[in-house]
């Protein structure tokens, strides 16, 4: 009885370790395959004979945004201003995105929701049209319903180091280019 069960363990040991050597292996291919595609996806190497698959692979891993850590820092500061416009014509800021009050701790390392959504609306006209349906929902008044919802576009140039240290500053005014996103009517 006793070596009958020794075999048995040594059997299943031995089945383990395989199973274990597949799963490491496995998981060292995954990690190996998704850092040579965020690699090449993100420099300028390029390999002529797979062209296609790499797109594929790092948008498949999630990872097919461009790496800005080292880049140069872009000339233009910008922020978006979201207005309703009611059926009397009159128009009322929207108190969304940084209006609201958090802590600047929260804001930058904990919820990166805001960032992400004016990204969003920023670049995707998609985008605005079906935020301007939700914003239409939401704050919908009986007495004075709203008709559409404008994006507004407020913008600073950021200064060349050599210019802000002359002016001792390092952004210029505020512009607006009022409606530059659009004006989209309410559907509901």
């Amino acid at each position: 009885m006793i070596p009958n069960f020794a075999g048995i363990l040594v059997t299943n040991m031995e089945s383990y370790r395989s199973t274990d050597l597949l799963k490491k292996t496995a998981v060292i291919f995954i990690i190996s395959v998704s850092l040579w595609s965020h690699l090449v996806q993100n420099t300028t190497i390029r390999i002529p004979f797979i062209p296609n698959i790499v797109p594929k692979v790092t948008s498949f891993l999630g990872m097919s945004s461009s790496w800005r850590m080292f880049s140069v820092v872009d000339r233009f500061s910008w922020r978006l201003g979201v207005v309703a416009i009611h059926q009397n014509g009159e128009a009322s800021v929207l108190p969304i995105f940084s209006q609201k009050e958090k802590d600047n701790v929260t804001d930058n390392f904990v919820n990166f929701r805001d960032g992400k959504l004016q990204q969003s609306l920023f670049h995707y006209k998609d985008a605005r049209e079906h935020y301007t349906d939700y914003l239409c929902r939401i704050y919908q008044d009986p007495n004075n319903p709203i008709k559409a919802i404008r994006f507004d576009l407020f913008w600073r140039q950021i200064l060349p180091p050599e210019q802000s240290a002359i002016r001792k500053q390092y952004l210029t005014e505020e512009f607006s280019d009022k409606g530059k996103l659009g004006e989209f009517q309410c559907r509901n």
